[in-house]
């Protein structure tokens, strides 16, 4: 019980630091990107499991902000948005965009 009770708590400062720390650009990017694997994959699909509202709100977005930066990649063409799914062509290329 106590080690489910840290884990907790550790993702909950790992959430407070990093809206503290990063740019909503970069909170999204790490959204998208956060099941991948160092493993060299180019391209890769995401399919958003809940709507853009509660997944703004997880990341401390509005959800006109969170709904602009995706559009702002999609127009950069770094991501294509096809209702929940996300294809994201170049991973590389979306991980360093707003570094």
């Amino acid at each position: 019980m106590i080690a489910g009770l840290a884990m907790r708590l550790h993702h909950l400062i790992v959430d407070v630091e990093s809206y503290s720390l990063h740019s909503g650009r970069q909170r999204i990017i790490g959204y998208l990107l956060r099941d991948t694997l160092e493993d060299g994959a180019k391209s890769l699909s995401v399919t958003l499991p809940t709507n853009k509202g509660i997944i703004a709100s997880r990341l401390n977005l509005t959800q006109e902000h969170f709904s602009r930066i995706l559009h702002e990649f999609a127009a950069k063409g770094l991501i294509v948005i096809e209702g929940r799914r996300i294809n994201i062509p170049d991973v590389d290329q979306l991980r360093t965009y707003d570094r």
